[in-house]
């Protein structure tokens, strides 16, 4: 775990880097420089377009991650991998560009009533969309190939330094807000451009028309799992997207507004599954090939326990602080409405996360198809709880729509995980975190609230970071935490010179 740790920890620099300048977007420029509906329209903007990308992909996205190692050559241009995923997905956006023209008419009823402002964008999806096609296409065969620190600079800091540009732009009034909007998608352009520019400087840029996928004996089966990776990824999009894109039918970009400032203040807590993962994608694929239960296992609980470690005290942080963090926020009593929405999203994330990664086990295995069943399943029961529950509780109803879908189909992937593999990702000292965990929640209830909400945020997140860091510790709960903090305070000491 020696190389997916560095990895993994440079990673996480990045994506903490880019969740900073996130939140300096959503937290402080979004509610200074924009209205609540235009905020509500970003949100739909970005997700939607992720969504019809995945769509469009028609499972290319996720090819490499599967079958890489069976075609991994660079002598031979990797057998002409990269040249059969970007003809696939050119052939899905094609595909998605006349589905998505010809069903204009039914967007506009469902959108034109509560949010008829998304309308006026209509056709900046298309554009959109192609970016984020192949932006997804180039960053799955770079992280394949063991490379995933650039693809994590320009999807989890660059995309945001776009939107941050854009943002003082529109401050300024050097820009009006529809050229904002283009001004989004043309740095999304960018950023493609940049993961292009990377895979040519790594020597694999391999555009020449090779065909020898087609004479494979893999062809069934790419063809096959590229069905079903649509389905799959389709599902999950959707069940991590209905709920804003129902919030916006049912009450309107501004109420839509408020949840995506909500949500974005629950999702920090995600980062350290999303940073892992990049690094654990390769070593997993390559396990799986080899039917290594043993090394799947040692991953499967390594990361349950360190994405728990590391969410845990971010959820922790984030609840204990919320407050404080809505009296930063400009116009902040605006959105703490949403307080809530903040609660139920986090516990599901923070679910999601001591469940490991079982996503990448489960996605890159022989059983795969089981899996994208799962999504399918589990995105109608998304639907429908969201249709349930927004009608009767509007922002809060979305939230725990969502926490719950989240939650119904990690028990899923566990269970399936536990009787086929025979592997699951709890040890003992699974349960002395959720104690710690427990323990340093209730201790936050007692600390006396300071006037000052600068002077209680720094206080309050000291001492509960303090004696979660000093427990998690000395009761040794992971060995990677312990190594990990003994060299920041290491190399703390050494440039303190004590």
């Amino acid at each position: 775990m020696g190389i997916v740790v560095r990895q993994s920890a440079r990673i996480l620099f990045i994506t903490y880097a880019g969740f900073f300048l996130g939140y300096i977007n959503t937290l402080i420029f979004y509610p200074l420089v924009l209205s609540k509906e235009q905020i509500g329209l970003i949100r739909i903007l970005i997700n939607a377009t992720f969504l019809f990308a995945t769509f469009a992909s028609l499972g290319a996205a996720n090819i490499p991650m599967r079958f890489f190692p069976y075609f991994r050559d660079h002598e031979k241009q990797h057998n002409g991998i990269l040249f059969f995923i970007l003809m696939l997905g050119a052939a899905g956006y094609i595909l998605f560009v006349a589905v998505f023209v010809a069903f204009k008419p039914g967007i506009a009823g469902i959108y034109s009533e509560n949010a008829p402002m998304l309308l006026d964008y209509f056709y900046y999806f298309i554009p959109f969309t192609f970016i984020a096609l192949f932006l997804n296409i180039f960053d799955a065969y770079i992280v394949i190939q063991q490379k995933p620190v650039f693809p994590n600079i320009v999807k989890e800091f660059l995309t945001k330094f776009v939107i941050t540009s854009g943002l003082i732009l529109l401050l300024l009034n050097l820009i009006n807000f529809g050229s904002f909007v283009i001004f989004i998608i043309a740095g999304y352009g960018v950023c493609l451009l940049l993961l292009v520019y990377y895979a040519k400087s790594l020597g694999a840029l391999f555009l020449k028309p090779n065909l020898t996928i087609f004479k494979s004996s893999y062809l069934k089966g790419i063809l096959v799992f590229g069905v079903y990776i649509l389905m799959g990824n389709a599902s999950g999009i959707i069940i991590a997207n209905v709920d804003s894109l129902m919030l916006a039918a049912y009450s309107g970009l501004s109420v839509t507004g408020v949840y995506t400032i909500a949500f974005f203040i629950a999702t920090v807590i995600e980062i350290p599954k999303r940073s892992l993962s990049q690094s654990l994608i390769p070593i997993i694929s390559e396990a799986n090939k080899r039917e290594d239960i043993g090394m799947l296992e040692v991953i499967y609980k390594k990361s349950s326990i360190n994405q728990m470690i590391a969410g845990g005290i971010l959820f922790l942080l984030i609840w204990s602080n919320l407050d404080n963090i809505f009296q930063i926020m400009p116009n902040g009593s605006e959105y703490i409405s949403g307080k809530w929405v903040v609660f139920w999203i986090g516990l599901g994330k923070l679910f999601d996360l001591l469940t490991g990664s079982n996503s990448e086990i489960v996605g890159t295995s022989k059983y795969y198809k089981a899996d994208l069943v799962f999504y399918t399943i589990l995105a109608v029961i998304g639907i429908i709880l969201n249709v349930i529950f927004i009608p009767i509780y509007g922002l809060l109803g979305a939230a725990f729509a969502s926490a719950l879908a989240i939650f119904l189909f990690n028990i899923i992937r566990y269970l399936f995980l536990l009787k086929v593999f025979r592997i699951q990702p709890f040890t003992f000292n699974s349960l002395r975190l959720t104690v710690i965990l427990v323990a340093v929640f209730f201790l936050n209830t007692v600390l006396p609230q300071h006037s000052v909400f600068i002077i209680d945020l720094v206080y309050r997140s000291v001492i509960l970071f303090s004696v979660f860091a000093a427990l998690t510790l000395t009761l040794k709960i992971s060995e990677d935490f312990n190594i990990l903090l003994t060299k920041i305070i290491n190399l703390v000491k050494m440039k303190m010179g004590l």
